[in-house]
């Protein structure tokens, strides 16, 4: 995986960032989200290094990122990345981004607006609305939101008793099917599952976001950015069961423009082809 890409380690304030560069371009950071790490992008990551510079990052405490502090807030992991992007000399930058890596530019985009050339936002709705809309249906779906949030050490002591069937049974109960994961990249989920440190963040991850984040998104309600953004969701996944993905990020990105993808959560993984081509086309290089 990864082909011609640079492995590095970036000390940061807080953390130490793990990520893979390669290619040649304008710059353009790839983020990840739970329960996984950058070995997510495998699949599109060498053809996007064809016309851009690509940074493949870990988020502060998921695979090889280690967090030095509890501080797991978007702002927290938005803060590592943007210091990530100017350390490699790119103070400006496109971001592709699923799940807790699309939060997490969300968020950068509202802390650092003139980091951020562009966004692509993969399967997620905004944070405050997943926790407005949550129902009895969507708890069923996202019961991982609550029980990671839950507080002391309890969630972690459970995971750890057999951390690679619950990395499993998230990436199931997500996707439908565990078959569509490439056996590299799944080993490297399996392997970071493995780690009490990454459960941990999984954890401070959905603890803050229940809480801390939701402070920080109130606080900014009413802001919006005018920078082109992509909004994927999978159509057999639950993004769109209770509101239309782009009528809610278009009260932050009043230009976002999107569409579903035949997929479940994973849809980077699964629909690999549609989703590069619908990403080179927002890149302005299809």
């Amino acid at each position: 995986m990864f082909a011609g890409f640079e492995e590095i380690d970036i000390a940061l304030p807080g953390a130490t960032i793990r990520a893979r560069v390669g290619g040649r371009g304008d710059p353009l950071l790839l983020l990840h989200g739970y329960p996984q790490t950058h070995a997510m992008w495998h699949v599109i990551a060498e053809d996007l290094a064809r016309s851009h510079r690509v940074v493949v990052a870990d988020l502060r405490g998921y695979g090889d990122s280690i967090a030095r502090d509890d501080d797991f807030t978007f702002r927290a992991m938005a803060r590592d990345q943007v210091a990530l992007m100017r350390h490699l000399g790119h103070p400006n930058f496109h971001v592709i981004a699923h799940d807790r890596g699309a939060r997490t530019t969300h968020r950068m985009v509202l802390d650092h607006p003139d980091a951020v050339r562009s966004a692509a936002l993969i399967d997620i709705l905004p944070t405050l609305d997943v926790w407005r809309t949550m129902d009895d249906w969507l708890a069923r779906r996202y019961y991982h939101w609550l029980f990671l949030a839950q507080p002391g050490e309890m969630p972690q002591r459970l995971i750890n008793g057999d951390p690679v069937g619950f990395l499993h049974s998230a990436l199931i109960g997500l996707s439908g099917a565990k078959e569509l994961f490439a056996a590299g990249a799944l080993a490297e989920y399996e392997r970071a599952a493995r780690n009490p440190a990454v459960v941990a963040a999984w954890c401070g991850d959905y603890t803050a976001a229940a809480s801390t984040d939701l402070e920080h998104d109130r606080a900014d309600l009413g802001r919006t950015s005018d920078i082109p953004c992509l909004i994927l969701w999978g159509n057999r996944g639950v993004v769109a069961h209770h509101l239309d993905p782009l009528d809610a990020w278009r009260k932050w990105f009043p230009r976002a423009e999107g569409h579903g993808v035949d997929a479940g959560h994973f849809l980077v993984e699964e629909r690999p082809a549609e989703v590069l081509l619908s990403l080179r086309r927002h890149l302005g290089c299809a």
